[in-house]
């Protein structure tokens, strides 16, 4: 039992301390460029609506990477562009490709609307490509995460729980200590 109390122990400080970490990461890096969190070239965006439901859902965090070319982009990918009118992003599907090479365009279309997008996205508006991951409802929480509030419950949260965890570490510690000093007086006057 208390093997597996030791162990269940060093699990949990572990899952703490890496959520610690990657939340201090994603704070700072959003904080720092202004925009989404950006890891090893690759960027969580927050899904505002539901225009490509199933694939993801309103409120989720999908991950996209940027691309270096879109030339090889195809019927099919999922793509991240920067609309003309409002210079939004917008993630929706490739339902078509027109043109070649520098003139190469694509048609677009969330797949839970009715019609594909009113306009061409031209190569240099296109930022990223969907790369197939997505986290449900994990938005929300990064929009609360970017408030005041959410900072200081995301770094304190988790501080807690590393203090709380060392200090049943350290009082199982001193038990164990006072228990074997114990042992080793009452060998001492027999």
């Amino acid at each position: 039992m208390k093997k597996w109390m030791k162990m269940s122990g060093s699990i949990l400080y572990v899952m703490v301390f890496t959520v610690m970490i990657a939340s201090i990461i994603v704070v700072l890096s959003s904080r720092t460029t202004g925009g989404e969190p950006q890891i090893f070239g690759y960027q969580l965006k927050q899904v505002l609506s539901g225009s490509m439901e199933p694939e993801f859902s309103a409120g989720s965090l999908i991950v996209v990477k940027q691309v270096a070319s879109p030339k090889t982009l195809k019927k099919g990918d999922i793509i991240t562009f920067q609309t003309k009118q409002d210079q939004s992003f917008v993630t929706h599907r490739i339902v078509g490709v027109k043109g070649k090479g520098a003139y190469k365009a694509f048609e677009t279309k969330g797949d839970n609307n009715m019609y594909q997008d009113g306009t061409l996205v031209k190569a240099d508006q296109v930022t990223a490509q969907y790369m197939g991951v997505n986290i449900p409802y994990a938005g929300k929480f990064l929009s609360y995460a970017g408030t005041s509030a959410g900072t200081a419950l995301l770094l304190i949260i988790p501080g807690v729980m590393l203090l709380v965890y060392s200090t049943i570490h350290f009082v199982g510690a001193a038990k164990h200590r006072r228990h074997t000093t114990d042992v080793h007086m009452k060998e001492e006057q027999a």
